[in-house]
């Protein structure tokens, strides 16, 4: 994790300046994100209480459809059993849900590049431990041998 992170933004902060100039967007590509119930410096540790972690699955240009994805289901804006939605947005909701919580007071930050997204995925899962990630995230089949 030797690349720097832009964040964390609450995600009520994040909402509100979407149509700013400049606005914090993330990337199109090539990152991984964190979302945590407490904010954190520089780069995200265990003390933020890390609560889940992402990036894109593949090399589309996808990330920030996946974060956006990512904060409509934290919302609950989707049906229960229909496909396309991921767990992880759901799982957010459930836990906001669960610990009466409002999705906009939690924060998300994401690296400003890093070489492969699933590969720091998996490394902030191995080290942060989040508490809604229910599967390990897989190795990368493009970096490994």
């Amino acid at each position: 994790m030797k690349h720097k992170w832009i964040g964390p933004v609450k995600i009520d902060e994040l909402l509100n300046q979407v149509v700013a100039k400049p606005s914090v967007m993330a990337p199109a590509s090539d990152s991984v994100y964190l979302v945590s119930q407490k904010p954190w410096r520089d780069r995200p540790d265990a003390s933020c209480e890390p609560l889940y972690v992402g990036s894109n699955t593949s090399a589309t240009e996808r990330f920030r459809v996946r974060v956006g994805d990512l904060i409509a289901d934290m919302f609950g804006f989707y049906i229960k059993r229909k496909l396309g939605h991921f767990s992880g947005g759901k799982s957010l909701h459930k836990h906001c849900e669960d610990n009466h919580l409002n999705p906009k007071e939690l924060y998300i930050g994401w690296s400003s590049s890093c070489e492969c997204g699933l590969n720091e995925e998996l490394e902030l899962f191995n080290n942060l431990h989040p508490l809604l990630n229910k599967i390990s995230p897989p190795l990368c089949k493009r970096h490994t041998h």
